[in-house]
């Protein structure tokens, strides 16, 4: 069979479906290559070549749940302390006790698909479905991203920028610094928590939260007494420093909503323009009660940036409405993710939780498709969970950088 591993880089996807076609149509070939592999080896090879940069999926630690299992039980085991009393002659001293604490983290099934008319030709590797397999395969490593980002915001402790008690004490000079940073490094160090790695806990931000760093007077003076400069100002992010390694993506999450302390879902919302703001929220709502003058979620189509048509299907598709509210804007706020060690753990039944792709050809769905019209590519992760049995180790760190609401 014709070697594929150059399909990795995907950059000039039409020179390598004609040269796999070549191969599909020589009969003399030994091995002939079919569109189904071709689609499952670019799903894993491009994978392989992106998951770095998914930098939420890469902190967890794997722990596969055993055979016959439905879900992982995991044990933290409470520590003994020393003490210095001395024995009394003839007395036995008291027994200690053991303790533990109990996880339970479960698998679930992931998947997306999309089906194609017969004008698609699924006998030779099609541009059409070659386009859209690695788009899955993008959207495959994405899905576990997300999972993963879910679960590190599920169990996080929150710290809000200046010391703020909450969101809505944030406004815009709410901005990041460095002093916060080492107020929750501190937290950690004092809650015992380990450094994920190299000694270091990590950073986790957007380009907008380095933005604001770089001119941070802390990092200024660290900069100007030991004379590193050069990495910041190349890519402007931050060189280890007290304690801490930064790493920038694109997915930090930035909006508005948040949860009161009723346990209701807000939207953090200003009028006028950033010199000369009014701050405040919209109306209220349960996550699952929609409110008719602002919050509504349904199944629906996100719509393409460019076309404006339906592309991706979002089973709870949330949106706020704000045009009751004259000039209102969104107040974005910033989520960084702050990590030591054990943060987060990934499950799944052992050889179930890596991704596949699934090729159905016309007339794969028997009479639901009598005059073949209809066939589908798709992907699915048979079991995958994501949980934290440490949550003293995560920290959501809320600011609101100064470009985010340009």
């Amino acid at each position: 069979m014709a070697d594929l591993n150059a399909l990795a880089p995907v950059d000039n996807i039409q020179t390598v479906i004609d040269f796999v076609n070549q191969h599909i149509a020589n009969p003399n070939e030994a091995a002939p290559i079919s569109p189904e592999y071709f689609y499952s080896k670019q799903l894993l090879d491009t994978i392989r070549l992106d998951q770095d940069q998914y930098v939420y999926y890469r902190i967890a630690e794997t722990s596969p749940i055993q055979e016959k299992s439905d879900k992982l039980m995991l044990r933290r085991w409470a520590s003994l302390e020393g003490h210095t009393t001395p024995l009394l002659e003839g007395v036995p001293p008291r027994s200690d006790k053991g303790s533990v604490k109990k996880y339970e983290l479960e698998a679930f099934q992931y998947g997306r698909y999309m089906e194609f008319t017969d004008k698609v030709d699924f006998k030779v590797v099609d541009q059409v479905v070659a386009h859209y397999s690695k788009e899955y395969s993008l959207v495959a490593i994405e899905t576990l991203d997300l999972l993963a980002r879910d679960a590190l915001m599920l169990n996080a402790q929150k710290y809000y920028a200046g010391a703020a008690l909450n969101p809505d004490a944030l406004d815009f000079e709410s901005t990041p610094n460095m002093t916060d940073l080492r107020k929750i490094v501190l937290a950690m160090k004092k809650a015992l928590v380990k450094p994920r790695n190299n000694g270091r806990f990590h950073v986790i931000g957007s380009p907008e939260f380095y933005f604001d760093m770089i001119n941070d007077a802390t990092v200024q003076s660290y900069m100007m007494i030991n004379q590193t400069t050069k990495t910041m100002y190349d890519d402007t992010m931050l060189v280890p420093m007290f304690g801490m390694e930064f790493y920038e993506t694109l997915t930090v999450p930035t909006s508005g909503e948040y949860y009161d302390a009723t346990g209701k879902k807000r939207l953090k919302i200003f009028t006028g323009d950033i010199d000369n703001p009014t701050i405040g929220t919209s109306a209220t709502t349960d996550l699952t009660e929609a409110n008719e003058d602002h919050y509504s979620t349904e199944a629906g189509y996100a719509k393409d940036r460019l076309t404006g048509q339906d592309a991706s299907y979002i089973p709870e598709l949330a949106t706020w409405d704000l045009t009751q509210v004259a000039g209102a804007k969104e107040f974005k706020m910033q989520h960084i993710l702050i990590v030591g060690k054990d943060a987060l753990t990934r499950t799944g039944l052992s050889g179930q939780d890596n991704m596949k792709m699934y090729v159905k050809p016309l007339g794969s769905a028997g009479v639901l498709d009598p005059i073949d019209q209809r066939q589908s590519i798709g992907f699915k992760i048979n079991s995958v969970g994501f949980g934290s049995t440490r949550p003293e180790a995560i920290y959501d760190y809320v600011c609101v950088p100064s470009q985010v609401n340009v």
